[in-house]
């Protein structure tokens, strides 16, 4: 630990801009005393030392490649000055940005280049069956769906699979999935449904094991879908409503979460769902009765707490453009997701930490939450 605390010194006092380090190849961050954890908060702290105000702000963003080249369909990026721009904390791969793998792996290669010394989130949607945009673009073989995995029982199928997905993915340069899901689900037949089954002990645990075998592959899971969905109406796209009690919920839904916490994950994504027992009718992921109260409160999560997309109509019809991204920061997220003008969120944040709204200190926070899992990650060595 000594001679790491010496090296970041002598680094901090010979860069005293993000542009003075833009030469670096690589920063690391590790602890060389044996049988001592390293401290990943720490770390993260000091890492942010090298960052200003604004890219901090940025690093909460997670966008697609539109977002950064103002473009209807993006397949390629040339110029490391985009993300010099807005230097996200993340870029979300759809199908409209894979052609072949030669393009993927050019286009997330760029990305990469251009984020300079903090490492980016490349994320797709990849759970396996149906939901795999990049098997399903590029013709893999799928792997097993969460109900198929749930319905053998097997913590082995569940870890195979997510080695199967981060097999491919890490030679594309994709170095995040939000998966695995970790919603119980009483109806496994309502439409869309992905699932492992309705007993939340066999979810946890296939959802455990399937981050394993990504993790093991180098690619992060995300759990979702905090609160869990449970018996449901509405979709989470216009109007989801959990109408549950809380008792209720934690004997099932909130299980797998629990455990998740209790494992040291991440990650966990909060959708939209409007938690009618928490009182306040807001949708989960602008909620901090939902996310400060019991996601981080009861629950105890200590990661990063990521919203569903910011750009469905179950948010955006509650807020004006960029006042979503501030609600959700306010109420305990720190990935923001995919805001409708990205550019319009970044202001909107600005100026909440400029009126005192919101402090940079809780921006700080959320930083370091983020930069924690990359940490972990080893995207730093």
């Amino acid at each position: 630990m000594k001679r790491w605390m010496a090296g970041l010194l002598a680094l901090l006092l010979a860069c005293f801009s993000w542009a003075a380090c833009a030469e670096i190849g690589s920063f690391v961050v590790s602890d060389d005393e044996d049988e001592v954890p390293p401290d990943l908060n720490r770390q993260a702290r000091a890492v942010m030392r090298l960052m200003s105000d604004d890219e901090k702000i940025w690093q909460l963003f997670f966008v697609t490649p539109e977002d950064l080249t103002g473009e209807d369909r993006t397949t390629e990026i040339s110029g490391a000055d985009l993300l010099a721009r807005r230097p996200v904390g993340g870029v979300m791969i759809f199908g409209q940005n894979i052609v072949s793998e030669e393009q993927l792996r050019s286009l997330t290669g760029e990305l990469k280049k251009g984020a300079g010394l903090i490492p980016l989130f490349i994320g797709v949607d990849e759970e396996g069956g149906s939901l795999s945009r990049v098997a399903n673009k590029l013709g893999y073989p799928l792997a097993m769906s969460p109900e198929e995995i749930g319905q053998t029982g097997d913590e082995a199928q569940a870890k195979a699979a997510g080695e199967q997905i981060a097999a491919y993915l890490t030679p594309l340069g994709v170095n995040m999935t939000f998966a695995p899901s970790a919603d119980t689900f009483t109806d496994l037949d309502a439409p869309g449904v992905q699932a492992y089954g309705s007993d939340p002990a066999l979810v946890s645990r296939m959802a455990l094991a399937m981050a394993e075998g990504l993790k093991s592959g180098g690619v992060a899971p995300c759990f979702g879908h905090f609160p869990g969905h449970g018996k449901k109406t509405g979709t989470t796209l216009t109007n989801l409503s959990v109408r549950r009690l809380l008792e209720e919920m934690r004997g099932l839904e909130f299980v797998p979460f629990r455990d998740a916490v209790n494992a040291g994950e991440g990650m966990i994504l909060v959708s939209h769902a409007i938690v009618r027992a928490v009182g306040d009718d807001l949708p989960g992921s602008v909620s901090s009765r939902v996310i400060n109260g019991i996601l981080r409160g009861e629950l105890g999560f200590e990661g990063a707490v990521v919203t569903d997309s910011l750009r469905m109509s179950a948010v955006t019809g509650n807020f004006k453009k960029g006042q979503e991204s501030v609600a959700a920061l306010k109420a305990g997220a720190d990935i923001l997701l995919l805001p409708p003008d990205a550019d319009a969120a970044f202001r909107a944040v600005k100026q909440a930490v400029r009126t005192g709204e919101i402090t940079m200190a809780r921006v700080e926070d959320s930083v370091a939450r983020i930069l924690m899992v990359k940490i972990a990650m080893g995207w730093f060595d």
